[in-house]
């Protein structure tokens, strides 16, 4: 048995996986805020990892990350507020279980690409819309990654001259365009929802198929996400995009528009006649048995 971690924007998720990738139990934490954002994320990975381990042998432990990784430390994760922070040494020291961790978005292509709809696919992009944007790019059956940094990084690239600033200090990038959380929010505050629970965003977009207002937020935001997409596809020319994080549990409501703005919108050098977007069929859980899989 292995433990995994997804660490994102907003909670931790911590599950024991089997040797086929199944998930036996998994525990679930939300962050109260991030002024104690190391002490939350040790604190709940302590106390559930060990209660784990009174009943089941755990073998090591693999935690994605939602930023740059480097020599099994975490560099900078711009959306936790995080940098500089060796939390696989401090986790190792209290549990002495062999601790490894990777990019998420990275983790979770890795488990869509054993498990899921990457499966059958050599050539590929994978990309973990949420809190942030992460990708990672699978060409000849292998994920490319550079030697020191996870790199991809499709979410920093400015689709927008002076645009909304992000979280990283630069203004206009992808990543605050495609937010699914931002995006969730824009929607809370402009109907006065006071909520950023996707099953209730999600139940409000689909009781409301004539809200004008409502159609043009989601047709705005399909437009910025149908540009970032379309400039990784004409680098890369993929066979397919495999979209998890939030993002895939609003398959009815985004894939056919996000399609339909690839295809016909004047966005691809190369024009197909069909773009081929999946939803992560192991949709949240992605990161946590990609991280077994490091």
């Amino acid at each position: 048995m292995k433990i995994g971690i997804d660490i994102g924007g907003s909670h931790i998720g911590i599950g024991l996986v089997d040797n086929n990738g199944s998930i036996i139990l998994k525990e679930e934490k939300f962050f109260k805020d991030k002024t104690n954002i190391k002490e939350q994320i040790e604190e709940f990975i302590t106390e559930t990892v060990i209660q784990i381990t009174l009943t089941y042998e755990v073998e090591s432990i693999g935690i994605a990350i939602p930023g740059t990784v480097s020599e099994n430390k975490i560099i900078k994760a711009v959306n936790l507020g995080l940098a500089d922070y060796d939390l696989a040494t401090n986790l190792e020291n209290i549990l002495k279980i062999k601790v490894k961790l990777k990019n998420d978005a990275k983790c979770a292509a890795l488990a869509e690409q054993k498990y899921g709809e990457l499966a059958n696919y050599d050539n590929s992009i994978f990309l973990c819309i949420g809190t942030g944007v992460g990708a990672a790019v699978i060409h000849d059956g292998k994920m490319i990654e550079p030697d020191d940094v996870p790199g991809f990084e499709f979410s920093h690239t400015i689709i927008q001259k002076d645009g909304e600033l992000c979280n990283c200090g630069k203004s206009g990038c992808f990543e605050t365009y495609a937010s699914l959380k931002r995006f969730k929010k824009k929607i809370s505050d402009k109907f006065g929802l006071n909520t950023l629970s996707g099953k209730i965003i999600r139940e409000f977009i689909n009781q409301n198929p004539d809200n004008e207002i409502l159609n043009n937020m989601i047709k705005e935001y399909i437009e910025y996400l149908s540009i970032g997409i379309s400039n990784i596809i004409n680098i890369f020319e993929p066979d397919v995009i495999c979209i998890g994080g939030s993002f895939a549990e609003y398959e009815n409501i985004f894939k056919q528009p996000l399609e339909k703005a690839l295809v016909e919108g004047n966005l691809l050098f190369n024009k197909r006649d069909k773009i081929f977007i999946k939803h992560a069929k192991l949709k949240n859980d992605a990161g946590i048995i990609g991280a077994t899989l490091i």
